[in-house]
């Protein structure tokens, strides 16, 4: 998946709790969610000048993975 595709398959907000992000996904037509506490992935998905991650897809593709690892979705 290019970058756009995952930037529009992935929605990521933060939540009531210090340090833990909403992720929800869109994999095969269905919405799925997990919580995650990945805050440099996450502030790379919201600034490409984040550092953490080499790229903006690295990040991506963390968020995308641990999300559908959390859904059983392998």
């Amino acid at each position: 998946m290019t970058t756009q595709e995952l930037l529009s398959r992935i929605d990521a907000r933060t939540t009531t709790s210090y340090g833990h992000f909403r992720v929800t996904i869109q994999y095969r037509g269905k919405q799925y969610s997990c919580t995650t506490t990945d805050s440099m992935a996450y502030d790379k998905h919201l600034d490409e000048d984040a550092k953490g991650f080499h790229t903006q897809k690295s990040a991506l593709k963390a968020l995308w993975n641990e999300c559908k690892r959390k859904n059983n979705l392998y």
